[in-house]
């Protein structure tokens, strides 16, 4: 998939993965290109997907969103279509901020961000009970949050 990118390329990824509100005069010097040719790069690099969007770091503390849930949840695999409306209907949810279909004990695990204990209790009951295909659940409260990353980090770009 990379195999085309050269290390220009893989610094203005870089260098936007850490700042994506960086003028585009200001990332071509730092890549060492004037203006034009720069922003040409990042244009193709957006259209071929490289970089899908441009975001804001928002402090869930400031919003009182102050309680991480990770949930595993087991479905019923009576029919396979299960997946599927699983899949679309925890788009629907705000809370849910993550899902990864996973291998082992549980089918997928949900990453939740709820204000306090008591909307993950209305959480549990009154959104994930409701949810297509749902046998069992397990819930891991997140206590401190060591390490995070808002998207991919930017070391991995590799030259």
């Amino acid at each position: 998939m990379a195999q085309h990118l050269d290390r220009t390329d893989r610094e203005i990824l870089r260098i936007l993965i850490k700042n994506g509100r960086l003028s585009m005069v200001e990332l071509a010097k730092q890549v060492h290109l004037t203006t034009s040719p720069c922003s040409d790069r990042v244009k193709r690099l957006e259209k071929e997907g490289y970089i899908q969007g441009y975001h804001a770091e928002v402090s869930t503390e400031k919003l009182g969103l102050d309680v991480v849930v990770f949930i595993h949840v087991r479905l019923d695999q009576s029919s396979f279509s299960v997946f599927d409306k699983f899949s679309k209907a925890i788009n629907l949810i705000p809370e849910i901020e993550e899902c990864y279909s996973l291998s082992g004990d549980f089918d997928a695990m949900i990453k939740v961000r709820v204000k306090d204990m008591k909307a993950y209790q209305l959480f549990m009951s009154q959104k994930l009970g409701t949810l297509p295909g749902v046998i069992q659940t397990r819930s891991e409260v997140v206590i401190a949050e060591h390490k995070k990353c808002f998207g991919i980090n930017p070391e991995l770009v590799t030259q």
